[in-house]
């Protein structure tokens, strides 16, 4: 659930219930992705606003089979500045190498991204690539909430 371009690194989810990943990225119960990204230079303050504002790109999108670019303003977001060069952002959509067309359009290079939390799960305590863990019973929990509320959406 949540896959990831070959360039970024982090957190995704493995599950053979079909229902999960319209719950958690489709309709109106999209659950947030936080994202940390290292960039080429320092970040400017003004810089992050904008971020946090919304910057525009374009994307592929993809319906029917048929191809299209779209270019439009990126939802506003969460964004914190980690330190110089790294920012963390939380987001709600899911387009297509988002984060890396985000900060390109402020002129900066994304060297280096990672998933660390995704529906309110995290990365930790997983060590690095390839390492993996069962969801707890908290983690679990989640999940449920999120099946749940996606079933009620569909029921109204």
């Amino acid at each position: 659930v949540g896959r990831l371009d070959k360039e970024t690194t982090g957190l995704i989810l493995l599950t053979s219930d079909g229902r999960l990943p319209n719950s958690a990225l489709r309709m109106k119960n999209k659950q947030p992705k936080v994202y940390e990204a290292v960039v080429d230079r320092r970040i400017r303050s003004s810089d992050l606003q904008r971020l946090r504002d919304g910057v525009v790109i374009t994307t592929d999108v993809a319906r029917n089979g048929r191809h299209k670019a779209v270019t439009q303003r990126t939802l506003p977001c969460h964004v914190d500045r980690v330190d110089d060069y790294c920012i963390r952002l939380t987001l709600v959509e899911g387009r297509n190498r988002q984060v890396r067309k985000m900060t390109a359009a402020l002129d900066y290079v994304t060297t280096d991204l990672m998933r660390v939390e995704f529906m309110g799960i995290q990365l930790e305590p997983l060590e690095g690539p390839g390492d993996w863990a069962l969801l707890s019973n908290d983690e679990m929990d989640i999940v449920r909430t999120v099946l749940a509320n996606a079933a009620d959406e569909r029921l109204t």
